[in-house]
């Protein structure tokens, strides 16, 4: 069977809800911007009998607000977290049944002024074809 890339669409969603880009692979150097970033990637894939269950992290990258009016990464996070309550989650690259935030850890220090947050999601989803 054949699945949907999971990572992409919620890649989608979060560019659709939030504006901000994604990496499936952070680059050296990817502090000096452009920030904020989500980087999102596949932790586990659990098929089932018919429907598959994948855990993906998503860690959202941001410039530690310095003033009330700027977005940080926690601001993001809850950003990212309303686009996914949606059902089903559609991106430009297809669509997910669901999305289910398990977790998201507070704000931590990454690098000078980088701060972080970290998201863990269930997604379920179908096959696309057998």
């Amino acid at each position: 069977m054949t699945y949907t890339d999971a990572v992409q669409v919620i890649r989608d969603a979060i560019t659709a809800a939030t504006g901000i880009p994604t990496a499936r692979v952070l680059q050296p150097g990817f502090t000096d911007g452009p920030l904020p970033l989500a980087h999102v990637s596949l932790v586990n894939a659990d098929p089932g009998e018919y429907d598959r269950a994948d855990t993906i992290s998503v860690s959202i990258y941001a410039k530690t607000p310095a003033s009330p009016d700027e977005v940080g990464a926690a601001a993001l996070a809850d950003q990212i977290e309303g686009a996914l309550a949606v059902r089903p989650v559609v991106g430009a690259s297809g669509w997910v049944d669901e999305a289910e935030v398990e977790s998201t850890l507070g704000v931590q220090p990454y690098f000078e002024a980088v701060e972080v947050v970290h998201m863990t999601i269930t997604v379920t989803h179908r096959p696309i074809s057998e």
